[in-house]
Protein backbone atom coordinates (compact mmCIF):
# COMPACT_ATOMS: atom_id res chain seq x y z
CA UNK A 1 0.00 0.00 0.00
CA UNK A 2 1.24 3.50 -0.82
CA UNK A 3 1.42 6.53 1.38
CA UNK A 4 -0.23 9.93 1.34
CA UNK A 5 1.05 13.31 2.46
CA UNK A 6 -0.46 16.67 3.27
CA UNK A 7 -3.28 18.33 5.10
CA UNK A 8 -5.27 20.59 2.78
CA UNK A 9 -7.88 23.06 3.92
CA UNK A 10 -11.04 23.44 1.87
CA UNK A 11 -9.83 26.85 0.66
CA UNK A 12 -6.60 25.19 -0.51
CA UNK A 13 -8.62 22.50 -2.34
CA UNK A 14 -10.58 25.25 -4.11
CA UNK A 15 -7.39 27.05 -5.15
CA UNK A 16 -5.59 23.89 -6.27
CA UNK A 17 -8.50 22.58 -8.33
CA UNK A 18 -9.91 25.85 -9.68
CA UNK A 19 -13.35 25.70 -8.10
CA UNK A 20 -15.34 28.20 -6.05
CA UNK A 21 -17.71 26.68 -3.51
CA UNK A 22 -20.68 28.53 -2.13
CA UNK A 23 -19.99 29.92 1.36
CA UNK A 24 -22.43 27.44 2.92
CA UNK A 25 -20.75 24.49 1.15
CA UNK A 26 -17.29 25.66 2.21
CA UNK A 27 -18.43 26.05 5.82
CA UNK A 28 -20.05 22.59 5.82
CA UNK A 29 -16.89 20.95 4.48
CA UNK A 30 -14.59 22.90 6.84
CA UNK A 31 -16.71 21.75 9.79
CA UNK A 32 -16.36 18.15 8.60
CA UNK A 33 -12.59 18.35 7.98
CA UNK A 34 -10.08 17.30 10.61
CA UNK A 35 -6.34 17.92 10.78
CA UNK A 36 -5.37 14.55 12.25
CA UNK A 37 -5.26 11.72 9.73
CA UNK A 38 -4.53 8.92 12.20
CA UNK A 39 -8.09 8.25 13.36
CA UNK A 40 -10.89 9.80 11.36
CA UNK A 41 -13.74 10.75 13.70
CA UNK A 42 -17.41 10.07 12.96
CA UNK A 43 -18.80 12.42 10.33
CA UNK A 44 -15.32 13.76 9.49
CA UNK A 45 -12.65 13.49 6.79
CA UNK A 46 -9.00 14.39 6.20
CA UNK A 47 -7.74 15.85 2.92
CA UNK A 48 -4.36 14.61 1.67
CA UNK A 49 -2.40 16.54 -0.95
CA UNK A 50 0.02 14.02 -2.43
CA UNK A 51 0.26 11.99 -4.59
CA UNK A 52 -3.20 13.41 -5.46
CA UNK A 53 -5.87 15.30 -3.56
CA UNK A 54 -7.82 12.70 -1.61
CA UNK A 55 -10.67 13.18 0.84
CA UNK A 56 -10.53 10.19 3.22
CA UNK A 57 -13.83 9.97 5.07
CA UNK A 58 -14.81 7.97 8.14
CA UNK A 59 -17.71 6.20 6.39
CA UNK A 60 -19.65 5.72 3.19
CA UNK A 61 -22.28 8.15 4.51
CA UNK A 62 -19.75 10.95 5.01
CA UNK A 63 -18.29 10.17 1.59
CA UNK A 64 -21.76 10.53 0.03
CA UNK A 65 -22.23 13.93 1.70
CA UNK A 66 -18.86 15.19 0.38
CA UNK A 67 -19.59 13.87 -3.12
CA UNK A 68 -23.03 15.53 -3.07
CA UNK A 69 -21.34 18.91 -2.56
CA UNK A 70 -18.37 18.42 -4.91
CA UNK A 71 -20.24 16.71 -7.76
CA UNK A 72 -21.78 20.03 -8.86
CA UNK A 73 -18.26 21.12 -9.79
CA UNK A 74 -17.19 17.99 -11.74
CA UNK A 75 -16.78 19.81 -15.03
CA UNK A 76 -14.75 22.61 -13.39
CA UNK A 77 -12.34 20.56 -11.27
CA UNK A 78 -8.78 20.69 -12.58
CA UNK A 79 -6.48 17.77 -11.82
CA UNK A 80 -7.24 14.63 -9.85
CA UNK A 81 -9.46 14.75 -6.79
CA UNK A 82 -10.71 11.62 -5.05
CA UNK A 83 -13.20 10.90 -2.27
CA UNK A 84 -13.02 7.61 -0.42
CA UNK A 85 -13.59 6.16 3.00
CA UNK A 86 -11.52 4.18 5.43
CA UNK A 87 -12.76 0.64 5.99
CA UNK A 88 -11.79 -0.86 9.32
Amino acid sequence: MGFRLGNLTITAVEAKHGIKLLDEERETLENMRQNDAQTIEEGKFHVFDEPMTMFVCDSAETRAEVIKILSKYNSDIKGQLGVGFKED
